[in-house]
């Protein structure tokens, strides 16, 4: 790739994720899947990005995937209220946990009765697809017309949802690959993944808090080290073995609320100026523009069946079935009623989904189960996200009209 065509192409990102976010901002439909499609139209379609380029691109998919992740789970837990989000962890956690459980299982036994698929393969793809995308929902539910207790629902879902997707493809490959795995080491696993990235996410960020409190030189750049921080906070997590996504999250939330965080501790107060927020909705724009161009630029459209095709309409179908059962399970009547388009329309796939399907070909499982997983993922993610962008622009008009009808309401009572 030459010079000038990389800085065309970075100086693009940022201007179609502005125009992006504008469009987004007008008429409430999600941009993802015109980035999908712009990334397409520059790479396999119309071949402007080279083909040496392309499979440059391939290489740092693993990367791309968990700085996207990173960024964007960051600026969620930055905008999520403390009290709240410890209010509503264990609903959210139910929720996210049931809605996983439910969609790998019935994933699987579609796949092992219909499509012969082993039941461990069935499951690692049900593993894969049974949690919804961060750098889709956070976005889309932070600027929605939902009450608190949805947004917060929502967002602990998508993040511990990328969580259990991890954890359990990563176990379900370790049985394939034919390593022992129990059912107590499956559990340890899961649980403390969560607990090593809760407790690096909390202590890291009070740490900092109060370096950035008491050393005022770390003021003019607070912004780019609290990322370098973040990053060394994320490996560090990876190398214990938990997961680094969550503490991204965890990480966010308690920067976002750190003058309650501080004044709990009994310590003097420290907020983040607003500068720090500008850069971070920058940072974030950019990350979530390139990484789905760049899953446009990735898709092989000839690897893509009528069989392929077929199984990707079923998981979806599949995976919005357990999201009803779930939420009229774990949401209470009043709060479903109005809230449950919101619910049911954040359903998309993406960042964690997209590079878990690269996994099992970069461990050399190579075969014609394992050879399906990419081309499928990608249906499951366009299909996803063009589905929840139809919904929720629906979700939010209702929402709009409620809000409009409680006003008139509200104006004739007073009259």
């Amino acid at each position: 790739m030459s010079t000038l065509l990389i800085f065309i192409f970075l100086a693009s990102i940022f201007i179609i994720g502005f125009l992006g976010n504008q469009f987004f901002k007008k008429t409430k439909i999600s941009d993802i899947v015109f980035l999908i499609l712009i990334g397409f139209l520059l790479g396999p379609c119309l071949k402007i990005i080279p083909e040496t380029g392309l499979n440059l691109l391939k290489e740092f998919a693993p990367f791309f995937g968990a700085l996207a992740l990173i960024i964007l789970l960051f600026e969620g837990g930055l905008h999520l209220n403390f009290y709240k989000v410890i209010k509503e962890f264990g609903r959210g956690f139910s929720f996210a946990f049931l809605i996983f459980v439910l969609t790998s299982l019935l994933i699987t036994i579609f796949l092992f009765f219909v499509f012969d698929f082993p039941f461990f393969y069935g499951l690692l793809i049900g593993v894969i697809l049974a949690g919804t995308c961060s750098a889709v929902v956070v976005p889309l539910i932070s600027k929605s017309k939902a009450n608190a207790k949805t947004k917060i629902l929502l967002t602990l879902e998508s993040a511990i949802t990328d969580v259990l997707c991890v954890v359990g493809a990563l176990i379900i490959l370790d049985i394939i690959i034919a390593k022992t795995t129990t059912a107590q080491v499956i559990t340890q696993t899961i649980f403390g993944a969560f607990a090593i990235a809760a407790v690096i996410g909390i202590l890291g960020a009070i740490i900092w808090l109060h370096i950035l409190r008491d050393f005022p030189g770390t003021h003019e750049y607070s912004y780019l080290l609290t990322l370098s921080v973040l990053f060394l906070l994320y490996a560090l997590t990876e190398f214990a073995k938990g997961n680094g996504a969550f503490t991204a999250l965890v990480f966010g939330i308690i920067m976002g609320n750190s003058k309650e965080i501080l004044r709990m501790l009994r310590t003097k107060e420290f907020t983040i100026d607003y500068t720090f927020s500008k850069f971070q909705a920058e940072i974030s724009l950019f990350v979530k523009t390139f990484f789905f161009v760049y899953l446009g630029l990735i898709l092989e459209l000839t690897s893509v069946t009528f069989k392929v095709f077929v199984i990707a309409i079923c998981i979806v179908v599949l995976a919005v079935l357990a999201r009803w059962v779930v939420s009229k399970i774990v949401i209470k009547k009043e709060e479903l009623k109005y809230n449950q388009k919101y619910i049911m329309s954040l359903h998309a796939r993406g960042l964690a989904a997209a590079v878990l399907a690269t996994y099992p070909l970069a461990l050399g499982i190579i075969n014609e189960y394992t050879s399906i997983i990419l081309p499928l993922t990608f249906l499951v993610i366009i299909i996803t996200n063009i589905s929840a962008t139809i919904w929720f622009y629906k979700a939010e008009k209702t929402a709009i009209k409620n809000q409009d009808n409680s006003k008139i309401s509200s104006n004739n009572n007073c009259a």
